[in-house]
Protein backbone atom coordinates (compact mmCIF):
# COMPACT_ATOMS: atom_id res chain seq x y z
CA UNK A 1 0.00 0.00 0.00
CA UNK A 2 1.19 3.10 -0.94
CA UNK A 3 1.11 5.19 2.32
CA UNK A 4 -0.30 8.54 2.25
CA UNK A 5 1.88 12.00 3.77
CA UNK A 6 0.36 15.19 5.22
CA UNK A 7 -0.57 17.22 2.47
CA UNK A 8 0.71 20.60 1.96
CA UNK A 9 -1.38 24.28 2.07
CA UNK A 10 -0.80 24.50 -1.98
CA UNK A 11 -4.12 21.62 -2.86
CA UNK A 12 -6.47 20.48 -0.21
CA UNK A 13 -6.31 17.34 1.13
CA UNK A 14 -10.12 16.09 1.02
CA UNK A 15 -12.14 16.60 -1.91
CA UNK A 16 -13.19 20.29 -2.59
CA UNK A 17 -16.61 20.83 -4.84
CA UNK A 18 -16.29 22.83 -7.68
CA UNK A 19 -19.68 21.90 -9.36
CA UNK A 20 -22.64 19.65 -8.35
CA UNK A 21 -20.61 15.77 -8.73
CA UNK A 22 -17.26 17.57 -9.36
CA UNK A 23 -14.52 18.19 -7.16
CA UNK A 24 -10.75 17.95 -6.82
CA UNK A 25 -7.84 17.41 -4.38
CA UNK A 26 -4.47 16.54 -4.06
CA UNK A 27 -2.44 13.92 -2.82
CA UNK A 28 1.29 13.94 -1.75
CA UNK A 29 2.78 10.22 -1.33
CA UNK A 30 6.38 8.80 0.03
CA UNK A 31 9.39 9.63 -2.18
CA UNK A 32 8.09 12.58 -2.19
CA UNK A 33 5.38 12.25 -4.80
CA UNK A 34 2.45 15.08 -5.61
CA UNK A 35 -0.10 14.00 -7.23
CA UNK A 36 -3.59 16.23 -8.20
CA UNK A 37 -7.34 14.55 -8.75
CA UNK A 38 -10.34 15.74 -10.12
CA UNK A 39 -13.43 13.30 -9.55
CA UNK A 40 -16.92 13.42 -11.41
CA UNK A 41 -19.60 11.42 -10.03
CA UNK A 42 -21.46 9.83 -12.76
CA UNK A 43 -24.68 9.21 -11.16
CA UNK A 44 -24.68 13.13 -11.45
CA UNK A 45 -26.24 13.88 -14.72
CA UNK A 46 -25.72 17.54 -15.58
CA UNK A 47 -22.11 17.00 -16.54
CA UNK A 48 -20.42 15.65 -19.43
CA UNK A 49 -17.41 14.47 -20.79
CA UNK A 50 -15.91 15.87 -24.15
CA UNK A 51 -12.06 16.15 -26.19
CA UNK A 52 -10.95 19.33 -27.29
CA UNK A 53 -7.99 19.90 -30.18
CA UNK A 54 -5.21 22.43 -30.08
CA UNK A 55 -6.62 26.10 -31.66
CA UNK A 56 -9.66 24.00 -32.87
CA UNK A 57 -8.07 22.10 -35.70
CA UNK A 58 -6.94 18.37 -35.92
CA UNK A 59 -4.46 19.19 -38.91
CA UNK A 60 -2.03 20.31 -36.56
CA UNK A 61 -1.08 22.82 -33.50
CA UNK A 62 -0.14 23.29 -30.25
CA UNK A 63 -2.12 25.43 -27.34
CA UNK A 64 -1.60 25.10 -23.50
CA UNK A 65 -4.44 23.16 -21.60
CA UNK A 66 -6.07 26.60 -20.44
CA UNK A 67 -6.64 28.22 -23.62
CA UNK A 68 -7.95 25.20 -24.97
CA UNK A 69 -10.60 25.31 -21.88
CA UNK A 70 -11.19 28.92 -22.84
CA UNK A 71 -11.85 27.73 -26.84
CA UNK A 72 -14.18 25.20 -25.93
CA UNK A 73 -16.20 26.91 -23.16
CA UNK A 74 -19.63 28.52 -24.23
CA UNK A 75 -19.84 26.45 -27.49
CA UNK A 76 -22.74 24.90 -28.84
CA UNK A 77 -23.46 20.88 -28.48
CA UNK A 78 -25.92 19.36 -31.02
CA UNK A 79 -28.89 20.25 -28.58
CA UNK A 80 -28.36 23.89 -28.27
CA UNK A 81 -26.58 23.49 -24.65
CA UNK A 82 -23.01 25.07 -24.01
CA UNK A 83 -20.11 23.67 -22.60
CA UNK A 84 -18.81 25.03 -19.01
CA UNK A 85 -15.70 23.66 -18.74
CA UNK A 86 -14.93 22.98 -14.96
CA UNK A 87 -11.45 20.42 -15.15
CA UNK A 88 -9.53 20.12 -18.39
CA UNK A 89 -6.12 18.05 -19.00
CA UNK A 90 -3.62 17.33 -21.52
CA UNK A 91 -4.66 14.37 -23.89
CA UNK A 92 -2.54 12.21 -26.15
CA UNK A 93 1.78 11.97 -27.23
CA UNK A 94 2.03 14.35 -30.36
CA UNK A 95 4.65 15.72 -32.64
CA UNK A 96 6.41 18.38 -31.16
CA UNK A 97 7.23 19.66 -34.66
CA UNK A 98 3.81 18.99 -36.67
CA UNK A 99 1.38 19.29 -32.57
CA UNK A 100 0.04 16.59 -34.58
CA UNK A 101 -1.66 13.28 -32.05
CA UNK A 102 -0.03 10.34 -32.62
CA UNK A 103 -3.00 8.51 -32.48
CA UNK A 104 -6.78 8.98 -33.02
CA UNK A 105 -9.99 11.26 -31.23
CA UNK A 106 -13.09 11.70 -30.77
CA UNK A 107 -15.10 15.09 -30.30
CA UNK A 108 -18.62 15.61 -29.60
CA UNK A 109 -19.68 12.54 -31.09
CA UNK A 110 -17.41 13.02 -34.08
CA UNK A 111 -15.16 10.38 -35.35
CA UNK A 112 -12.36 12.98 -36.77
CA UNK A 113 -8.87 11.10 -36.47
CA UNK A 114 -8.12 7.47 -36.78
CA UNK A 115 -6.61 5.32 -34.32
CA UNK A 116 -3.29 3.64 -34.08
CA UNK A 117 -3.73 -0.17 -35.33
CA UNK A 118 -3.36 -3.11 -33.73
CA UNK A 119 -1.08 -1.20 -30.88
CA UNK A 120 -2.81 -3.26 -27.79
CA UNK A 121 -4.21 0.12 -25.91
CA UNK A 122 -6.34 2.23 -28.20
CA UNK A 123 -7.99 5.01 -26.25
CA UNK A 124 -10.12 5.78 -23.33
CA UNK A 125 -13.45 7.23 -24.62
CA UNK A 126 -16.97 8.18 -22.78
CA UNK A 127 -20.62 7.11 -23.95
CA UNK A 128 -23.69 9.41 -24.49
CA UNK A 129 -25.02 6.91 -22.11
CA UNK A 130 -22.32 7.92 -19.11
CA UNK A 131 -20.13 4.97 -19.18
CA UNK A 132 -16.66 4.77 -19.31
CA UNK A 133 -14.32 2.26 -20.95
CA UNK A 134 -10.73 1.37 -22.16
CA UNK A 135 -10.17 0.96 -26.22
CA UNK A 136 -7.96 -2.35 -26.91
CA UNK A 137 -6.41 -3.31 -30.59
CA UNK A 138 -7.66 -1.91 -32.86
CA UNK A 139 -8.45 -1.83 -36.75
CA UNK A 140 -10.06 1.40 -38.19
CA UNK A 141 -8.34 1.73 -41.99
CA UNK A 142 -9.79 2.12 -45.31
CA UNK A 143 -11.44 -1.04 -45.03
CA UNK A 144 -13.94 -0.21 -42.32
CA UNK A 145 -14.73 2.87 -43.59
CA UNK A 146 -16.23 3.86 -46.92
CA UNK A 147 -18.85 5.98 -48.22
CA UNK A 148 -21.72 4.05 -50.10
CA UNK A 149 -23.94 6.56 -53.10
CA UNK A 150 -27.35 6.51 -53.92
CA UNK A 151 -26.59 4.47 -57.25
CA UNK A 152 -24.72 1.61 -54.32
CA UNK A 153 -21.40 2.37 -55.46
CA UNK A 154 -19.19 2.39 -52.54
CA UNK A 155 -15.30 3.59 -52.57
CA UNK A 156 -13.12 3.30 -49.41
CA UNK A 157 -11.84 6.92 -47.56
CA UNK A 158 -8.37 6.49 -47.85
CA UNK A 159 -7.24 9.18 -45.64
CA UNK A 160 -10.13 10.78 -42.59
CA UNK A 161 -8.48 14.49 -42.16
CA UNK A 162 -5.23 13.89 -43.32
CA UNK A 163 -3.72 15.47 -46.62
CA UNK A 164 -4.79 14.27 -49.42
CA UNK A 165 -2.77 11.67 -51.19
CA UNK A 166 -2.55 10.67 -54.90
CA UNK A 167 -5.10 8.94 -56.51
CA UNK A 168 -7.19 8.76 -52.90
CA UNK A 169 -9.85 9.64 -51.23
CA UNK A 170 -10.24 11.78 -48.01
CA UNK A 171 -12.78 13.01 -45.95
CA UNK A 172 -12.43 15.79 -43.81
CA UNK A 173 -14.79 17.04 -41.76
CA UNK A 174 -15.15 20.37 -40.07
CA UNK A 175 -12.89 20.03 -36.83
CA UNK A 176 -10.11 19.38 -39.29
CA UNK A 177 -9.19 23.40 -40.74
CA UNK A 178 -11.49 26.16 -41.48
CA UNK A 179 -10.03 24.71 -45.49
CA UNK A 180 -9.08 21.43 -46.68
CA UNK A 181 -5.58 22.77 -47.90
CA UNK A 182 -5.86 20.59 -50.93
CA UNK A 183 -4.35 22.06 -54.49
CA UNK A 184 -6.87 22.04 -57.45
CA UNK A 185 -5.72 19.13 -59.15
CA UNK A 186 -8.79 17.01 -57.89
CA UNK A 187 -12.59 17.11 -56.98
CA UNK A 188 -14.09 18.29 -53.73
CA UNK A 189 -17.75 17.31 -52.78
CA UNK A 190 -19.22 19.07 -50.12
CA UNK A 191 -22.14 17.35 -48.00
CA UNK A 192 -24.36 17.89 -45.10
CA UNK A 193 -24.62 15.33 -42.61
CA UNK A 194 -28.20 14.11 -40.87
CA UNK A 195 -26.35 13.89 -37.71
CA UNK A 196 -23.06 13.60 -36.29
CA UNK A 197 -20.58 11.55 -37.95
CA UNK A 198 -19.02 9.33 -35.19
CA UNK A 199 -17.85 5.66 -35.16
CA UNK A 200 -20.79 4.22 -37.43
CA UNK A 201 -20.95 0.90 -39.28
CA UNK A 202 -22.53 0.28 -42.42
CA UNK A 203 -24.84 1.76 -43.44
CA UNK A 204 -23.67 5.13 -41.43
CA UNK A 205 -24.88 8.35 -41.86
CA UNK A 206 -26.48 9.79 -44.16
CA UNK A 207 -25.95 13.31 -45.88
CA UNK A 208 -26.64 15.18 -48.87
CA UNK A 209 -24.48 16.50 -51.81
CA UNK A 210 -25.04 20.39 -51.71
CA UNK A 211 -21.79 21.00 -54.10
CA UNK A 212 -19.62 18.90 -56.76
CA UNK A 213 -16.44 21.15 -57.68
CA UNK A 214 -13.75 20.40 -60.27
CA UNK A 215 -10.26 21.64 -60.21
CA UNK A 216 -10.54 23.88 -57.25
CA UNK A 217 -9.29 22.78 -53.88
CA UNK A 218 -8.89 24.11 -50.93
CA UNK A 219 -12.59 23.82 -49.98
CA UNK A 220 -14.00 25.45 -46.85
CA UNK A 221 -14.92 23.40 -44.37
CA UNK A 222 -18.35 24.92 -42.63
CA UNK A 223 -19.98 23.43 -39.53
CA UNK A 224 -21.88 20.46 -39.38
CA UNK A 225 -20.59 19.16 -43.23
CA UNK A 226 -17.94 17.26 -44.06
CA UNK A 227 -15.88 17.60 -47.45
CA UNK A 228 -15.24 14.10 -49.46
CA UNK A 229 -12.08 15.24 -51.28
CA UNK A 230 -10.04 12.89 -54.49
CA UNK A 231 -7.32 12.92 -56.44
CA UNK A 232 -6.54 10.89 -59.73
CA UNK A 233 -8.44 7.57 -60.20
CA UNK A 234 -10.31 8.40 -56.86
CA UNK A 235 -11.27 11.89 -58.17
CA UNK A 236 -13.01 9.90 -61.35
CA UNK A 237 -14.42 7.30 -59.64
CA UNK A 238 -16.07 10.22 -56.92
CA UNK A 239 -17.20 12.23 -59.93
CA UNK A 240 -19.13 9.36 -61.20
CA UNK A 241 -21.05 8.72 -58.37
CA UNK A 242 -21.35 11.87 -56.62
CA UNK A 243 -24.89 13.52 -58.11
CA UNK A 244 -25.94 17.00 -56.72
CA UNK A 245 -28.91 16.84 -54.54
CA UNK A 246 -28.61 13.24 -53.73
CA UNK A 247 -27.95 11.25 -50.86
CA UNK A 248 -25.32 9.32 -49.45
CA UNK A 249 -23.72 7.63 -46.30
CA UNK A 250 -20.97 7.52 -45.07
CA UNK A 251 -19.16 4.37 -42.42
CA UNK A 252 -16.77 5.26 -40.25
CA UNK A 253 -16.41 2.15 -38.51
CA UNK A 254 -13.81 0.59 -36.11
CA UNK A 255 -13.42 -3.13 -34.47
CA UNK A 256 -12.56 -3.57 -31.36
CA UNK A 257 -10.72 -6.79 -30.56
CA UNK A 258 -9.91 -6.10 -27.13
CA UNK A 259 -6.29 -7.29 -25.37
CA UNK A 260 -5.78 -10.65 -24.50
CA UNK A 261 -2.65 -10.57 -22.75
CA UNK A 262 -3.77 -7.92 -20.00
CA UNK A 263 -7.43 -9.15 -20.10
CA UNK A 264 -9.17 -6.23 -21.74
CA UNK A 265 -12.13 -7.44 -23.40
CA UNK A 266 -13.28 -6.04 -27.10
CA UNK A 267 -15.06 -3.00 -26.78
CA UNK A 268 -18.33 -1.26 -28.25
CA UNK A 269 -17.74 2.13 -29.92
CA UNK A 270 -20.63 2.81 -31.26
CA UNK A 271 -22.13 5.40 -28.75
CA UNK A 272 -18.88 7.27 -28.23
CA UNK A 273 -19.30 10.75 -26.93
CA UNK A 274 -15.70 12.05 -26.47
CA UNK A 275 -12.31 9.46 -26.46
CA UNK A 276 -8.62 10.52 -27.23
CA UNK A 277 -5.60 7.63 -28.08
CA UNK A 278 -4.28 6.36 -24.48
CA UNK A 279 -0.72 4.18 -25.24
CA UNK A 280 -0.59 2.18 -22.24
CA UNK A 281 -4.09 0.48 -19.82
CA UNK A 282 -2.30 0.22 -16.71
CA UNK A 283 -5.48 -1.01 -14.84
CA UNK A 284 -8.07 -3.33 -15.85
CA UNK A 285 -10.73 -4.70 -13.97
CA UNK A 286 -8.93 -4.10 -10.98
CA UNK A 287 -5.49 -5.72 -12.16
CA UNK A 288 -2.31 -4.69 -12.95
CA UNK A 289 -0.63 -6.05 -15.59
CA UNK A 290 2.59 -5.29 -15.70
CA UNK A 291 3.59 -6.26 -18.95
CA UNK A 292 5.86 -3.44 -19.77
CA UNK A 293 7.73 -4.57 -16.87
CA UNK A 294 9.80 -7.77 -18.87
CA UNK A 295 9.48 -5.14 -22.17
CA UNK A 296 11.80 -2.73 -19.44
CA UNK A 297 13.99 -5.46 -18.67
CA UNK A 298 14.84 -6.17 -21.48
CA UNK A 299 15.58 -2.29 -22.71
CA UNK A 300 17.47 -1.76 -19.86
CA UNK A 301 20.00 -5.20 -20.64
CA UNK A 302 20.52 -3.47 -24.12
CA UNK A 303 21.56 -0.10 -22.22
CA UNK A 304 18.55 1.36 -23.57
CA UNK A 305 16.00 3.71 -21.71
CA UNK A 306 13.08 2.30 -20.75
CA UNK A 307 10.58 5.22 -19.88
CA UNK A 308 7.92 3.05 -18.26
CA UNK A 309 10.10 1.94 -15.29
CA UNK A 310 11.19 5.43 -14.81
CA UNK A 311 10.21 7.97 -12.05
CA UNK A 312 8.42 10.63 -14.07
CA UNK A 313 5.54 13.06 -14.48
CA UNK A 314 2.37 11.35 -15.61
CA UNK A 315 -0.84 12.18 -16.79
CA UNK A 316 -4.01 9.10 -16.88
CA UNK A 317 -7.49 8.64 -16.84
CA UNK A 318 -9.07 6.40 -14.24
CA UNK A 319 -12.41 5.08 -13.32
CA UNK A 320 -14.95 2.57 -11.36
CA UNK A 321 -18.58 1.94 -11.60
CA UNK A 322 -19.53 5.54 -9.75
CA UNK A 323 -16.64 7.80 -10.76
CA UNK A 324 -14.22 8.96 -13.78
CA UNK A 325 -11.25 10.16 -12.37
CA UNK A 326 -8.70 12.59 -14.47
CA UNK A 327 -5.20 12.62 -12.47
CA UNK A 328 -1.83 14.31 -12.83
CA UNK A 329 1.37 13.44 -11.18
CA UNK A 330 3.84 16.14 -10.93
CA UNK A 331 7.65 15.14 -11.46
CA UNK A 332 11.68 15.77 -12.08
CA UNK A 333 11.82 17.92 -8.85
CA UNK A 334 12.73 17.32 -5.20
CA UNK A 335 8.98 18.81 -3.90
CA UNK A 336 8.16 15.60 -6.34
CA UNK A 337 9.73 13.05 -8.19
CA UNK A 338 7.34 11.27 -10.65
CA UNK A 339 5.76 7.21 -10.77
CA UNK A 340 6.61 4.21 -13.16
CA UNK A 341 3.97 2.93 -14.89
CA UNK A 342 3.41 0.57 -12.31
CA UNK A 343 3.37 2.69 -9.43
CA UNK A 344 0.62 4.88 -11.23
CA UNK A 345 -1.14 1.78 -11.30
CA UNK A 346 -0.99 1.11 -7.53
CA UNK A 347 -2.12 4.52 -7.01
CA UNK A 348 -5.41 4.52 -9.21
CA UNK A 349 -6.30 1.00 -7.49
CA UNK A 350 -5.19 1.63 -3.44
CA UNK A 351 -6.28 5.86 -3.47
CA UNK A 352 -8.68 6.14 -5.72
CA UNK A 353 -10.31 2.23 -5.72
CA UNK A 354 -10.48 2.64 -9.56
CA UNK A 355 -11.05 -0.62 -11.27
CA UNK A 356 -9.36 0.47 -14.95
CA UNK A 357 -6.71 3.31 -15.61
CA UNK A 358 -4.57 4.27 -18.76
CA UNK A 359 -2.17 6.46 -18.98
CA UNK A 360 -2.09 9.78 -21.35
CA UNK A 361 1.33 12.33 -22.28
CA UNK A 362 2.77 12.79 -19.41
CA UNK A 363 6.53 14.54 -19.07
CA UNK A 364 6.67 18.14 -19.57
CA UNK A 365 3.00 18.00 -21.12
CA UNK A 366 1.16 17.14 -17.94
CA UNK A 367 -1.09 19.28 -16.73
CA UNK A 368 -4.57 19.54 -15.07
CA UNK A 369 -6.67 22.50 -14.45
CA UNK A 370 -9.74 22.67 -12.37
CA UNK A 371 -11.91 25.63 -11.99
CA UNK A 372 -9.78 28.58 -14.01
CA UNK A 373 -6.31 27.57 -12.34
CA UNK A 374 -3.58 24.73 -13.49
CA UNK A 375 -3.03 23.09 -9.91
CA UNK A 376 -0.08 21.02 -10.86
CA UNK A 377 3.47 22.23 -11.21
CA UNK A 378 4.51 21.21 -15.17
CA UNK A 379 7.79 20.06 -15.42
CA UNK A 380 9.60 21.23 -18.25
CA UNK A 381 12.00 19.46 -20.02
CA UNK A 382 14.77 20.39 -22.05
CA UNK A 383 16.73 24.29 -22.62
CA UNK A 384 13.35 25.52 -23.60
CA UNK A 385 11.32 24.55 -20.81
CA UNK A 386 11.53 25.30 -17.44
CA UNK A 387 9.77 24.08 -14.91
CA UNK A 388 6.13 25.74 -14.20
CA UNK A 389 5.63 26.78 -17.46
CA UNK A 390 2.66 25.49 -19.50
CA UNK A 391 4.12 23.27 -22.48
CA UNK A 392 1.47 23.63 -25.87
CA UNK A 393 0.06 20.20 -26.20
CA UNK A 394 -2.18 19.07 -28.97
CA UNK A 395 -5.34 18.28 -27.62
CA UNK A 396 -7.00 17.33 -24.17
CA UNK A 397 -10.17 16.29 -22.38
CA UNK A 398 -12.80 18.35 -20.22
CA UNK A 399 -15.39 17.79 -18.05
CA UNK A 400 -18.23 20.44 -18.30
CA UNK A 401 -21.22 20.96 -17.00
CA UNK A 402 -23.80 21.66 -19.43
CA UNK A 403 -25.48 25.56 -19.82
CA UNK A 404 -28.96 25.73 -20.54
CA UNK A 405 -30.04 26.29 -24.27
CA UNK A 406 -31.03 30.20 -25.07
CA UNK A 407 -32.54 30.91 -27.71
CA UNK A 408 -33.66 34.41 -29.92
CA UNK A 409 -36.50 34.57 -32.11
CA UNK A 410 -35.60 37.59 -33.65
CA UNK A 411 -35.52 36.14 -37.02
CA UNK A 412 -37.06 33.51 -39.20
CA UNK A 413 -36.74 30.77 -42.31
CA UNK A 414 -36.64 32.39 -45.47
CA UNK A 415 -36.59 36.41 -43.93
CA UNK A 416 -34.37 38.58 -45.91
CA UNK A 417 -31.53 40.02 -44.20
CA UNK A 418 -28.43 42.46 -44.99
CA UNK A 419 -24.86 42.06 -43.02
CA UNK A 420 -24.10 44.97 -41.73
CA UNK A 421 -20.94 46.33 -43.36
CA UNK A 422 -18.44 45.91 -40.70
CA UNK A 423 -20.25 42.34 -39.97
CA UNK A 424 -18.39 38.97 -40.36
CA UNK A 425 -19.44 35.68 -41.68
CA UNK A 426 -18.34 32.34 -39.94
CA UNK A 427 -18.28 29.05 -40.70
CA UNK A 428 -19.88 28.16 -37.60
CA UNK A 429 -21.88 29.52 -34.59
CA UNK A 430 -19.51 30.99 -32.85
CA UNK A 431 -16.67 32.95 -32.85
CA UNK A 432 -14.59 29.68 -32.25
CA UNK A 433 -15.05 29.22 -35.80
CA UNK A 434 -12.90 30.95 -38.26
CA UNK A 435 -14.34 34.39 -40.60
CA UNK A 436 -15.05 33.85 -44.31
CA UNK A 437 -11.81 35.16 -46.07
CA UNK A 438 -14.30 35.93 -49.06
CA UNK A 439 -15.34 39.53 -49.57
CA UNK A 440 -18.81 40.50 -47.11
CA UNK A 441 -21.64 40.60 -49.59
CA UNK A 442 -23.64 43.61 -49.75
CA UNK A 443 -26.48 42.28 -51.40
CA UNK A 444 -29.62 40.74 -49.28
CA UNK A 445 -29.55 36.93 -48.36
CA UNK A 446 -32.21 35.26 -45.90
CA UNK A 447 -32.05 33.23 -43.04
CA UNK A 448 -31.41 29.32 -43.17
CA UNK A 449 -34.28 26.66 -41.90
CA UNK A 450 -31.26 25.41 -39.79
CA UNK A 451 -31.81 23.52 -36.20
CA UNK A 452 -29.64 25.65 -33.97
CA UNK A 453 -30.45 28.68 -35.54
CA UNK A 454 -30.68 31.93 -32.96
CA UNK A 455 -29.26 30.00 -30.28
CA UNK A 456 -26.70 32.01 -27.97
CA UNK A 457 -22.94 30.56 -28.12
CA UNK A 458 -19.76 32.97 -27.60
CA UNK A 459 -21.22 35.94 -26.50
CA UNK A 460 -24.35 36.33 -29.50
CA UNK A 461 -27.16 34.61 -30.91
CA UNK A 462 -26.25 32.96 -34.50
CA UNK A 463 -27.78 32.79 -37.56
CA UNK A 464 -26.84 30.74 -40.51
CA UNK A 465 -28.04 32.69 -43.88
CA UNK A 466 -27.05 32.12 -47.03
CA UNK A 467 -26.57 35.29 -49.32
CA UNK A 468 -25.46 34.40 -53.27
CA UNK A 469 -23.42 30.86 -53.40
CA UNK A 470 -22.41 31.67 -49.63
CA UNK A 471 -23.88 29.75 -46.61
CA UNK A 472 -22.36 31.13 -43.56
CA UNK A 473 -23.03 31.87 -39.85
CA UNK A 474 -23.37 35.34 -38.58
CA UNK A 475 -24.60 36.92 -34.92
CA UNK A 476 -27.73 39.14 -34.85
CA UNK A 477 -25.58 41.64 -33.87
CA UNK A 478 -24.36 42.05 -37.02
CA UNK A 479 -27.69 40.74 -39.50
CA UNK A 480 -30.05 43.75 -40.58
CA UNK A 481 -33.33 42.68 -41.44
CA UNK A 482 -34.07 43.30 -45.28
CA UNK A 483 -37.12 45.86 -46.14
CA UNK A 484 -36.62 45.61 -49.92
Amino acid sequence: MLALLALTPSAPAQWTNVAPGIAWRGFVLPGPVRVFVARADRRVKSWTVDSMTSLGEIKGGRETVPDMAARYTDTLQPDGRRLDIKVAVNGDYFDLKTGVALSGQILSGWFVKRYSDQTGSSGFFWTHDRRCVLGGNVQNGPQFQTVTFSDGARLKIHQLNEPRTNNALALYTWHYAPRTGTDRDGVEVLVRMSAPLGVSPPPGVEGRVLRVNRNTGNSPLPFNHVVLSAQGTAAEQLLAHAQLGQTLRIALDLKDSGNDEIGLPPADWRNARASLGAPRNILVNGHVPRDWEAKAARLIAEGKRAGSVIKDPRTGVAFNDRYLFFFVIDGRTTESIGMTFTEAALFCKEHLEATDAALLDGGGSSTLWVDGRVRNTPSGKGLEEKPGVLRPVANGFCIATLRPAKKSATFKPGQPVRLKPRGTLRLGPGTNFAALDEPAPTAPGAILDEPLNGHFAKGAFWWACRFGDIEAWAAETDLLPDRG
